[in-house]
């Protein structure tokens, strides 16, 4: 991220509340860090120091060049070009145009005073509360011209606790000194303070623009929350009421405002006798005699707030007409830059073309199941859709949020087309709906020793979702048995909070008389601070739904001491873990994922995953038997070929439609000596046109192939 200037201080106000929501009446707990952050940019870079004593002097003097009597500088309202990048992270922390909209509404009742709660101001603070003179609207033309409703949308693994907070604001970002930027997100890193953030403001006079804004999660974007409020204060310059603690004399103490009595400790119950100091009535202040604490104001931390101040109106003026030098806020309220956000009176705004976006219920289903979208398209409110759906019934749909079933197995892709009167947007993602039959593609019992390139290719499925560089991959770098693995060079991701799912194909289970299933894991940490997890699920259902079985963190699954290089573990740097499979032991389609969330430690490795106990490995099957199915596609009748390397006691060969239901059997359990075989299938034409599956059973080992009928 590059660093335009750092002229003045730059502090983070970090909003954290622990166990409640943002406007309650039991806020409890150390919720800001300002003073934290503050402390420790001096200690990195004393001469920050008086920098920020520089700026607190220049609003001093500006404050005493305008004095205090209601009056002010500016007849019409700062207009101030507002957009909400909200950032989500694989889905996670969604923020609707609803949500902002009524937090736009609230933002500007508060800074208005034209907030419903105002009569609750107290009589002794009723002459001192001001309406800011200050309006937040969405833009409406974005940086290169064009309509937009001041809302941008992306998907980053930094919007859940990202380190290094700011590092966020990098994913999307429009010139803070044209637009005030809002980052909404999942979570924030909590940095070591207990609680919940609920956001963070950068001080104006840090210097740089870069990073200039608000970062907010989403959870505190409402009709009803404050938060925002809280910490758009913070950016036009006002600090905490309690700031300081009692200090000494207004003008050169604690929030530096002269109509905030001091109050020496953050407070959260709303206490309306509450007077924490005695010196209310020193220097410059208003107050001609000792008066109670001012809870209501935006900046205290009790969640009965409802006022700013003259004087903190007098520090934001300060800072929306002086800081051109570091941060350009001077310039937002400009006719021109009004006008090129698309924010100027009469604010009228256009209709725009809808920019296609839409989610989903399920990545994978069975055949026969249904998946419901729905369209989360945005930059406009779409009043018409025409979405397309490969493999899906209905194949087209003018709903907003249409229920689509896929009777076929294969993977589908979606296309989305919003319009407006303004136009049609579009969007297709592809391959994104894996439909699986209903028949497993193996019988368990079963091992897969990750042997096969090939195989592992077909029948494995990764999920990058954090999108990093580095996923499961085969491998051959270490082993438990044979020459290969799975792994993720973890070492290298480089971020916390990458997942990363390994989902196996499908086994039945129904013919496996041990209930377990066990897999070899190596993996060790870089130090103590690392907190890898993985965490092993089964479905059922072809991975619509899945339930978690295995839960390991770090100090479970490590098997080899901390290692800061690449972890590449030796023969006795395995471990075997186990899964009792006895609620599912029946089931006819199990399939497993391995969810792997990185944490800061180092490699990890999988191998040999055994279903049911298995003496013979998928990569076995080979030395009992090969087979194939050909023409394929036919539309004709198709043989079967085989080899069989050894006597076979039993065998079997079944064909079952897209559903797992049985249509015909070639061979019904009969022996067979070694050698080569070949048996027509369908010789009379039965099958009608569709996919099938030949099922070929050697002493219960089994294969499976796709057999397309035209």
């Amino acid at each position: 991220m590059k660093k335009i200037r750092l002229t003045f201080l730059a502090v983070a106000s970090i909003f954290i509340i622990s166990n409640a929501t943002a406007q309650t009446q039991n806020r409890i707990g150390n919720w800001c860090a300002t003073t934290q952050n503050a402390e420790q940019l001096k200690q990195n870079n004393p001469a920050l120091i008086q920098q920020e004593s520089s700026f607190r002097n220049q609003i001093k003097d500006y404050i005493n060049n305008n004095p205090q009597t209601g009056a002010v500088s500016k007849t019409s309202p700062y207009i101030i070009p507002v957009v909400f990048h909200c950032i989500t992270d694989n889905g996670a922390g969604y923020c609707s145009k609803a949500s902002i909209d009524d937090q736009l509404l609230t933002l500007n009742e508060d800074f208005q005073r034209m907030n419903s709660d105002a009569s609750n101001t107290r009589a002794q603070f009723l002459p001192y509360a001001m309406s800011m003179n200050i309006e937040f609207r969405l833009a409406h033309k974005d940086p290169n011209g064009n309509c937009t409703e001041g809302i941008v949308r992306t998907d980053s693994p930094l919007s859940t606790s990202c380190v290094p907070r700011d590092a966020v604001k990098a994913v999307s970002y429009w010139d803070s000194r044209k637009y005030f930027n809002i980052w909404v997100v999942n979570s924030i890193d909590p940095n070591g303070s207990p609680g919940i953030i609920l956001g963070y403001a950068q001080i104006p006079w840090s210097g740089i623009n870069t990073t200039y804004g608000i970062v907010i999660g989403n959870n505190y974007v409402s009709r009803t929350d404050r938060t925002l409020t809280h910490e758009m204060g913070h950016c036009f310059g006002l600090l905490h009421t309690f700031e300081g603690a009692c200090g000494s004399s207004c003008q050169n103490s604690g929030d530096w405002v002269c109509d905030t009595p001091p109050s020496i400790t953050a407070t959260y119950g709303c206490a309306t006798s509450q007077n924490t100091c005695a010196n209310d009535a020193t220097g410059s202040s208003v107050y001609s005699s000792n008066v109670v604490d001012q809870i209501e104001n935006y900046m205290s931390y009790d969640a009965c707030q409802n006022m700013f101040t003259l004087g903190q109106k007098t520090t934001m003026e300060f800072t929306l007409n002086s800081l051109s030098v570091s941060t350009g806020l001077d310039q937002l309220n400009t006719p021109a830059n009004l006008a090129a956000a698309g924010v100027n009176n009469p604010y009228n705004p256009a209709i725009c073309v809808p920019i296609a976006d839409f989610s989903y219920d399920k990545e994978f289903i069975c055949a026969g199941s249904s998946v419901t979208f729905t369209d989360d398209s945005y930059n406009a409110t779409p009043t018409g859709w025409n979405w397309s759906f490969t493999g899906g019934t209905p194949s087209t749909s003018p709903s907003p949020n249409p229920t689509i079933t896929y009777n076929t197995p294969g993977v589908y892709s979606v296309t989305n087309n919003p319009s407006t009167s303004a136009g049609t947007g579009s969007i297709t993602k592809n391959s994104i709906i894996t439909v699986s039959s209903l028949t497993a593609a193996y019988a368990g019992p079963v091992v897969d020793g990750f042997e096969n390139t090939t195989q592992f290719s077909n029948d494995w499925w990764i999920n990058n979702v954090g999108g990093g560089g580095f996923t499961w991959e085969n491998n051959n770098a270490a082993a438990a048995t044979g020459s290969r693995s799975v792994r993720i060079r973890n070492t290298f991701t480089g971020t916390d909070g990458l997942v990363d799912e390994l989902v196996s194909p499908s086994f039945d289970l129904s013919t496996s008389a041990v209930k377990t299933m066990t897999f070899k894991v190596a993996y060790a940490k870089k130090n103590s601070a690392s907190s890898d997890k993985m965490f092993v699920y089964t479905s059922i259902d072809c991975g619509a739904t899945w339930s978690l079985k295995l839960p390991l963190v770090a100090n479970t699954m490590t098997t080899a001491p901390d290692n800061t290089g690449s972890f590449i573990p030796s023969a006795s740097q395995w471990a075997q873990k186990s899964i009792d499979l006895t609620s599912i032991g029946t089931s006819t389609n199990v399939r497993f994922k391995f969810k792997f969330t990185s944490g800061g430690g180092n490699d990890i490795y999988l191998d040999d995953v055994n279903i049911g106990g298995a003496a013979v490995g998928i990569n076995d099957f080979n030395n009992i038997a090969s087979f194939s199915v050909y023409p394929n596609p036919t539309n004709s009748s198709a043989q079967i070929s085989f080899n069989l390397v050894t006597d076979v006691k039993n065998l079997s060969i079944k064909v079952r439609n897209a559903v797992g239901q049985e249509v015909t059997k070639v061979i019904n359990g009969q022996s067979f000596t070694q050698g080569k075989y070949t048996l027509k299938i369908d010789e009379e034409r039965k099958l009608s046109a569709g996919i099938y599956f030949v099922e070929f059973n050697a002493d219960n080992n089994v294969q499976i192939q796709k057999l397309i009928v035209q």
